[in-house]
């Protein structure tokens, strides 16, 4: 199988890791590498490596993988180049933001009368703020080329309250290795007792609302949802990540039942933390150890609670790899 695929190839990257290691596997008869001509460059970019550079740099990647032997790496003048002009190659490879360019390629091979490529696509490769890898933010020295940020990643949970705040932070701490983190007072859009969706509801606007500029905005919440196979309200914490595309992400910890007279007080009108108040006879035990702390005599508190939380929401952020983008097309 004969396959293609073009890049600028300025600063080499796990992106372009990724394309070459697609085309690699698929191309075991050639595999055609398209790489920018400097004139071509110079359109979309003010800095660039010289070409000889950018050539020189990619065939010694190939070589350092084997791949040398198989490859055919023609300087491009124009968006199709090769890949409009030879007859007899089978597919394409592209990454998500380059599809609408494979698809006008293969536009131009229909004109020629030869038929269209697969066209193969490869998900981006995103860095820690989940924004895609790029050679522009390397030069400007926002990410080294794996796409580990050269700056404190920027955290805004959508609340001032402590424990949300502290539980914010050593979860994004497990997960990177550097993070500045700040609670914002944002409008609630709930009411003083979420049931059900409402819930992860309002955990996703208080992220979308914090973000600002910041690279992650995160939303927790906590409410009741009915479990049918236990037969009862359990109390579970929801948390939303939010980042600068959009995307928000969505876990929750564990969840655990009340004693049935805080449920039937919740029932007749009460929120949670006035009917365990109520019923535990501690002032302002929402602002203290919270229901949890009583409920198993400290051995879980209400931080290490909501981490687990925070943490589930944070899984996709981990393996961004698996759980953004489409793998063909």
């Amino acid at each position: 199988m004969r396959v293609c695929l073009g890049g600028t190839f300025d600063l080499l990257h796990v992106g372009h890791e990724a394309l070459l290691a697609k085309a690699f596997v698929l191309g075991d008869e050639e595999v055609i590498i398209g790489i920018t001509s400097q004139r071509m460059a110079k359109r979309t970019r003010k800095a660039v490596n010289a070409l000889a550079t950018r050539k020189r740099n990619l065939e010694a990647y190939l070589k350092r993988k084997r791949w040398l032997s198989r490859a055919r790496i023609a300087v491009l003048e124009d968006l199709a180049g090769p890949a409009a002009l030879e007859e007899d190659i089978d597919g394409i490879v592209v990454s998500a933001e380059r599809v609408e360019a494979a698809h006008e390629v293969n536009r131009e091979r229909e004109r020629r009368g030869h038929r269209p490529m697969d066209v193969v696509l490869v998900p981006m490769r995103l860095a820690e703020d989940c924004t895609p890898i790029a050679a522009r933010r390397i030069r400007a020295g926002e990410i080294d080329r794996e796409g580990r940020m050269r700056r404190p990643l920027k955290v805004r949970v959508g609340s001032t309250n402590r424990v949300k705040v502290d539980a914010a932070k050593r979860a994004f701490v497990e997960v990177f290795r550097r993070v500045q983190i700040k609670g914002l007072e944002v409008p609630a859009k709930v009411s003083a007792q979420p049931f059900e969706e409402e819930t992860i509801d309002g955990a996703v606007a208080r992220a979308r609302s914090a973000i600002g500029d910041a690279d992650y905005g995160v939303g927790i919440e906590a409410g009741l949802f009915w479990d049918e196979g236990a037969k009862d309200y359990l109390d579970v914490q929801y948390c939303a990540v939010a980042d600068k595309r959009g995307v928000v992400t969505i876990g929750h910890g564990p969840g655990f039942a009340y004693p049935k007279a805080v449920i039937e007080a919740v029932k007749r009108g009460k929120t949670v933390g006035e009917a365990m108040e109520s019923f535990t006879k501690v002032k302002n035990i929402g602002r203290g150890i919270g229901a949890i702390g009583w409920l198993t005599q400290g051995v879980m508190d209400r931080t290490r609670l909501t981490e687990v939380a925070v943490l589930m929401a944070l899984v996709p952020r981990v393996r961004r790899d698996l759980y953004f983008g489409s793998r063909t097309e």
